[in-house]
């Protein structure tokens, strides 16, 4: 679903990549001993979370238990400040990947 997903939001356009190859599927690969949330509610936290010591290059540092009320609010904070930062200095974030008119 995701390479249909990008080409559909012309993530795309402009790269110069044919559409055959833009909808291949993904690989995905299992990754053992990975933290898992102890209930429903919580896998969008582990998986930003993942992302964000994966982006930064620091699984090993990635701690085993978190506070997972404690990661909502930070996150909540990040992006009301981030948006507040928005309106205040009056910009657009410049995501060429995201058409304007979406």
């Amino acid at each position: 679903m995701i390479p249909y997903l990008l080409f559909h939001t012309r993530f795309f356009e402009g790269k110069n990549i044919a559409e055959h190859e833009a909808l291949k599927p993904l690989v995905v690969k299992m990754v053992p001993k990975l933290l898992q949330q102890k209930n429903d509610g919580d896998c969008r936290i582990y998986v930003i979370k993942y992302d964000e010591y994966f982006i930064n290059e620091m699984l090993k540092e990635m701690p085993k238990i978190f506070n997972i009320a404690q990661v909502r609010k930070h996150l909540a904070t990040q992006l009301y400040v981030y948006a507040k930062k928005k309106q205040v200095e009056n910009y657009d974030t410049d995501n060429d990947w995201v058409p304007k008119d979406v």
